[in-house]
């Protein structure tokens, strides 16, 4: 007779300090069952769905060269060099639903995860791909999706998420109510209680530093490190956000700045990408939406000398100062995106990275944003899907303005969530070949 000796954990297990904060785990080997299918053969992967979106569409110098295997990075997307062989560059794509109306922003915005049209004067749009995933995933996870940006877009061009066909989706800007989202009392968000918390100038995880030396020892090696991982990217983050909230701002005319936000655009897009990873890693959801900032933007990036807003840059009648100007934006969206893919791969699971694991969707809803384009969209899918997805490619999709709806489909079904139809689809996209 056989007998079970090794303990599992839940996955809904949650360490609580005195104060009550619950502080999630990452997923651990002990989460599954003793004699499991999964524990056995990590047959059954999580995988996870990343929506990144740029906006302004992208300059001549983005677009990679070559097809299939056999392609060159440009100069654009050269910061992800590194992750080439993760990547898949799809083009071709269209997010244009009414090829009778002209193409712009808020028809872009609309249809870019949906393929529907925007309908003038109300919401009325359809569900985004992404909430399709997000409403399958959810079951499992405590949050279906997680939506982020380092701006709140405007009114009239709103976010590219839509639960369904008349909600659009809000996004977070403050990475310090992103983390008590996720990591504070309940998931409840209460002012008083961070204040409470800043003045007592500790970390949240003091409380169950106990608590976490009693798990490790009934944890096997592997987890342990796994945890350890965890916990030090979760101080770090915090103690980040701790030092952004600790500075004076100075004297600005008619600006509001919330607490919590850094100065620099590129430190408040790593942030974020932190918390996501961090969240993936938690399994607190397997949907994270981020909006790098928003449509019609008016950002500048000192950081790299571009003292042109964002949209200004971006309707750059083929001038070279403008042309510039956003072909630097488009390297430090890349090179943030790097960012990204580096900390999911370096998070281990059984079946390879949390990155060969997921899809990451970078893109944008206009391609030449001097004239609005919605044809040929700037696409990288980056990941795995757990070998489901092929990539190291790069492929065109074939026809005159496919649907980007499509590729959607196919996303959605090498996610194991396979969908019939979404807004202006015609039928899945082949991703694994050049051609259909």
């Amino acid at each position: 007779m056989h007998y079970v000796s090794q303990k599992f954990l839940s996955r809904r297990a949650l360490l609580r300090n005195a104060g009550a904060a619950a502080i999630a785990l990452p997923f651990l080997d002990a989460m599954h069952p003793a004699f499991g299918q999964e524990r056995l053969t990590a047959a059954a992967p999580v995988r996870r769905l990343g929506v990144c979106y740029f906006p302004h569409g992208a300059t001549d110098r983005w677009l990679p060269t070559g097809e299939d295997a056999n392609f060159t990075l440009a100069e654009g997307l050269a910061p992800l060099e590194r992750h080439k062989q993760k990547l898949l560059v799809v083009g071709g794509l269209c997010s244009s639903v009414d090829h009778s109306k002209p193409d712009f922003h808020d028809r872009a915005v609309a249809g870019w995860l949906t393929g529907c049209e925007l309908t003038q004067g109300k919401v009325e749009v359809g569900i985004s791909m992404d909430q399709i995933a997000a409403a399958h995933f959810g079951k499992e996870t405590q949050f279906a999706s997680l939506e982020m940006s380092t701006e709140q877009p405007t009114t009239s061009n709103g976010t590219v998420f839509y639960r369904d066909a008349h909600t659009v989706l809000p996004v977070e800007n403050n990475p310090r109510l992103v983390f008590e989202r996720l990591f504070g009392d309940g998931g409840k968000i209460d002012a008083a209680a961070s204040a409470r918390r800043n003045a007592q100038d500790r970390s949240t995880l003091d409380g169950v530093v106990e608590q976490i030396n009693a798990l490790k020892g009934r944890l096997g090696q592997s987890d342990r490190q796994k945890l350890d991982q965890y916990l030090t990217s979760l101080r770090d983050v915090e103690r980040r956000i701790q030092v952004a909230e600790s500075k004076t701002m100075p004297d600005l005319p008619a600006v509001n700045r919330p607490a919590g936000i850094p100065d620099k655009w590129s430190d408040h897009v790593k942030l974020m990408f932190d918390l996501q990873a961090l969240a993936f890693q938690a399994d607190l959801t397997r949907v994270n939406n981020f909006m790098f900032n928003g449509e019609s933007s008016l950002l500048t990036f000192p950081e790299i000398g571009v003292g042109l807003q964002h949209h200004e840059a971006s309707h750059h009648n083929y001038e070279k100062q403008k042309l510039d100007a956003l072909h630097k934006i488009n390297m430090l969206q890349s090179e943030l995106l790097a960012y990204y893919l580096d900390k999911l791969e370096a998070i281990k699971e059984p079946s390879g990275s949390m990155l060969d694991n997921s899809i990451i969707l970078f893109g944008s809803t206009l391609s030449n944003p001097t004239v609005h384009s919605q044809r040929n969209l700037p696409i990288v899918l980056a990941g795995g899907s757990n070998g489901r997805l092929a990539t190291g490619r790069m492929i065109t999709a074939p026809g005159v303005d496919t649907p980007i709806a499509n590729m959607h489909l196919t996303i959605l079904d090498k996610l194991g969530i396979p969908t019939e139809k979404l807004g202006n689809s015609t039928t899945n996209l082949k991703l694994d070949r050049l051609s259909i």
